[in-house]
């Protein structure tokens, strides 16, 4: 049989049942195991449960691979042997049958706590971020990067939940503000918003829709995102990351991790340090159970009161 080329091309093609964050990661790993398998003279059409076996030992001893990162490979090295029994080109899956050893390989690293905000810097950055009432000289383009800081701030959103805001999900009118969030596994759940999120919100929807009229590249009625540009297309993470890390930066922040995430860590924290029950915790940042959210911030829950109803 006519050995494929195992291009960027092929490998994308090779897991249409996953997201594309866990696609990019799979194709990452099954192309260190054909780069592995090129060293040993073997193809993938000629695996073997010994050779994925003898792959994933080797990489988890060389590189200190943790349990979450060898199942991950393996995960993605099943995924790839689906896909090459679907088109054809192998009978069976050597992935299935592999077996290897799934402990540690080194002593168990410390508990890595959540990176957040200290006081002193929550409050550098709302005031640096203000946008309401709307400084007089502020551009459209500044203030919906600071309202969209300010929302993963104030409700802890996930960058993905957050840039898939629609106007619709808004319910700013309400007497109980709230934000309609679809999360992953495309649950969907109810998120409060605080008076000051909500006025800035509606001043901000005003802004926007004339900012869309002005630059008429789209139909203002047609575009959907709270978060779009001037040709209504909604932002991406890395872009949302980039901008967030660069504004941290300027801020003088200095943190191992500079990225969107340290506000949603930072609001959880924030809620158990003025004793929000954890199940409530939860339900705002979407966690499938209450053990995902102690996890987390266990540390805090139970030396900062959060435990106490509120």
């Amino acid at each position: 049989m006519k050995e494929p080329a195992w291009d960027e091309s092929r490998l994308s093609r090779c897991f249409p049942h996953v997201s594309a964050s866990s696609a990019k990661l799979y194709k990452r790993h099954v192309w260190w195991f054909i780069r592995w398998l090129a060293a040993q003279k073997q193809s993938p059409l000629d695996g073997s449960a010994l050779l994925v076996s003898a792959y994933i030992a080797k990489m988890r001893d060389m590189r200190g691979w943790s349990v979450s990162t060898v199942n991950l490979s393996h995960a993605a090295l099943v995924s790839f042997y689906d896909y090459l029994i679907e088109s054809e080109l192998c009978v069976d899956n050597p992935a299935r049958a592999a077996f290897f050893d799934r402990r540690r390989s080194r002593q168990r690293a410390p508990k890595r706590l959540p990176i957040t905000l200290f006081e002193a810097e929550e409050k550098k950055l709302l005031e640096h971020t203000r946008v309401f009432p709307h400084p007089e000289g502020m551009t459209f383009t500044t203030l919906r990067r600071f309202q969209l800081v300010r929302l993963l701030y104030f409700t802890g959103l996930r960058v993905s939940e957050a840039i898939h805001l629609k106007l619709e999900d808004l319910a700013l009118e309400s007497t109980h503000p709230t934000l309609r969030v679809i999360g992953k596994g495309d649950k969907e759940r109810e998120v409060p918003l605080c008076d000051q999120l909500q006025q800035e919100l509606l001043a901000y929807v005003e802004i926007r829709q004339a900012f869309l009229v002005r630059h008429r590249r789209c139909q203002p009625d047609a575009v959907a995102w709270l978060f779009c540009d001037a040709l209504g297309a909604p932002f991406t993470a890395g872009g949302v990351h980039y901008m967030v890390s660069q504004l941290f930066e300027s801020l003088g922040f200095t943190k191992n991790r500079m990225g969107p995430h340290v506000l949603r860590h930072t609001f959880a924290t924030r809620q158990f340090r003025n004793g929000c029950p954890p199940a409530v915790v939860k339900i705002w940042l979407g966690h499938q159970s209450l053990a995902t959210t102690l996890s987390f911030y266990e540390h805090v829950a139970e030396g900062g009161g959060g435990l106490r109803p509120a």
